[in-house]
């Protein structure tokens, strides 16, 4: 395990090539979330839009289809039991890591149905991939936003006021809270 820049990846896969190990070793790349950097108008990671919460993600080696770009659903710590997973290990029962395995072989495979993020007490989201649902609680006031990823990727468009969002806006945020209730939030009051 060592922490390379991403320009050496390659470096990494020629001297893997040149000794011999490149079909027997597991190569992980990954990242911490991003930062703004100006999206949104913003710096840092103190929100959830899609640059400040997506991370790099890319896996090299035995049992993995070359040029595959997938779109399953993850969180970083899916990464303990994708590589039991690979290893042919099971991964501890009782642990939320899920292997994505499946989203590795084949790129329309679904691991999960949706991802929760959490800001501090005030910045909740929900996004099945396509939808995303952000809310806010500042001084007890809450607000929303609704933005349709495959759409609008750099998530401009807020659709929260439209009334014809008003069933999936409902849908979104039943789902938000039974996912804070599944990791037992207990900052959002």
């Amino acid at each position: 395990t060592c922490a390379l820049p991403i320009s050496w990846i390659g470096r990494l896969a020629q001297a893997l090539a040149d000794t011999g190990q490149a079909e027997s070793t597991l190569v992980v790349y990954v990242s911490d979330h991003g930062l703004a950097l100006g999206s949104h108008g913003l710096l840092g990671k103190q929100n959830l839009y899609e640059p400040s919460i997506r991370t790099p993600l890319i896996f090299r080696g035995p049992g993995i289809p070359a040029g595959l770009r997938p779109t399953t659903l993850a969180y970083s710590f899916d990464l303990y039991a994708t590589v039991c997973d690979l290893a042919g290990l099971e991964a501890p029962a009782g642990i939320d890591s899920r292997s994505l395995l499946p989203g590795l072989r084949d790129e329309r495979a679904t691991v999960r149905a949706e991802l929760g993020a959490l800001y501090m007490g005030c910045q909740r989201a929900i996004s099945d991939g396509r939808w995303k649902l952000i809310a806010y609680r500042v001084g007890g006031r809450e607000s929303l936003q609704l933005f349709d990823l495959q759409a609008d990727p750099a998530e401009i468009h807020d659709l929260s006021g439209d009334p014809a969002q008003a069933p999936r806006i409902a849908e979104l945020r039943g789902r938000l809270q039974r996912w804070r209730d599944e990791i037992g939030d207990q900052w959002w009051t």
